[in-house]
């Protein structure tokens, strides 16, 4: 009886493994800067939908907090010459609504991959007046223990930040 009590006492504690939360926002150096979304002419949101968060990294014991957050810096910070430009256009500002439809993690054998998709909604912030809408999404790859992976994260969101900010470009506001 003892002998597999022990046996069961291995087993449980070789499942369970340890598990590590890594905090996305001071991992991946992303800015702490919160302006009041008055004093910016262009507001970013974000939301999630279906999306863990912590995101699990599938093959590892490893998750990542803070993804919606982290996320919404890395679209502000890459549209801000796009809502620089557009300041005297629209007094009231623009809202940009970035919704996280698919967010995934996978550590194959050593490398991390990333995948992101989005939606994004600009419309008035004053009457909420609809604009435009679009989908953006990456896929990052680095060859990085799970555990460091928080820059290969943020360098997907800020590829999704970019693509935003090009889409801005071509939108009339």
């Amino acid at each position: 009886m003892r002998a597999l009590a022990a046996v069961f006492v291995v087993l449980f504690a070789g499942c369970s493994g340890a598990s590590t939360t890594v905090p996305l926002l001071s991992q991946a150096g992303a800015p702490f800067t919160f302006t009041p979304p008055r004093g910016v002419p262009l507001e970013v949101v974000t939301r999630s939908t279906a999306v863990r968060d912590p995101l699990p990294v599938a093959g590892s014991g490893v998750s990542y907090a803070d993804v919606e957050t982290t996320l919404g810096l890395a679209v502000s910070s890459a549209t801000v010459p796009w809502a620089d430009a557009h300041k005297t256009q629209r007094p009231g500002g623009w809202q940009l609504f970035v919704e996280l439809i698919q967010a995934e993690a996978e550590d194959r054998d050593g490398r991390l991959v990333v995948t992101l998709s989005v939606r994004a909604t600009l419309r008035a912030r004053d009457g909420n007046a609809y604009l435009a809408q679009t989908q953006a999404s990456c896929r990052q790859g680095g060859v990085v223990p799970a555990e460091r992976g928080a820059t290969v994260m943020y360098a997907c969101m800020s590829r999704v930040g970019r693509d935003l900010a090009g889409w801005l470009g071509s939108v009339e506001p």
